[in-house]
């Protein structure tokens, strides 16, 4: 996925799962499987949401970051943490 790509569908529903629960970082596994994607559709995904671009859209990424499913239980979250996390900001281009 090159950033002038346009986004598919897997992406735009993953995109709206994120505006319903604005504020509230996923990391990409835990994302994926709230959707019923593939966790690697969704991690081009995020490495896009790093950019200055997508924060002013209002979405962020950030490697490494929390994930309110994952992290909530910590025995879990070495498993299935996924490389980035990503949030909505709640607000609309």
């Amino acid at each position: 996925m090159k950033p002038g790509d346009a986004l598919g569908p897997e992406a735009v529903l993953a995109l709206q799962f994120l505006d319903r629960r604005q504020g509230e970082w996923y990391c990409t596994n835990c994302w994926a499987a709230a959707v019923g994607t593939e966790a690697r559709v969704l991690d081009l995904l995020a490495a896009r949401m790093t950019t200055l671009d997508a924060m002013t859209a209002g979405y962020q990424a950030w490697v490494g970051g929390p994930c309110n499913v994952c992290d909530a239980t910590p025995p879990e979250a070495e498993r299935r943490k996924g490389l980035r996390s990503v949030r909505s900001l709640g607000r609309t281009p």
